[in-house]
């Protein structure tokens, strides 16, 4: 019984709103197909890259160096696991 309640009281509802017609838009609602367009600033050098992406640029390439570098390889002998003979 209360489902039949809460059915009639939602379309009633939406009835209501959908048989109100809209508010008419002003010229000053951006909205409004009638309003002036915002005014915008060209943006300056946009495929150019910026003091933060040329600095993390650097720390990438100096990663890649070290990375590069041939690491040490231990001596015959040093750091073997006990029962792991090498050949």
């Amino acid at each position: 019984m209360n489902r039949f309640y809460i059915v009639v009281v939602t379309l009633s509802f939406l009835a209501a709103c959908a048989s109100e017609p809209p508010p008419p838009l002003t010229t000053d609602s951006p909205a409004s197909s009638s309003a002036p367009e915002a005014a915008s600033r060209p943006l300056r050098y946009t495929l150019m890259p910026d003091d933060l992406t040329r600095k993390t640029r650097k720390m990438l390439a100096q990663a890649d160096k070290q990375e590069e570098e041939p690491s040490p390889t231990p001596a015959p002998g040093q750091n073997q696991m006990p029962g792991m003979k090498m050949p």
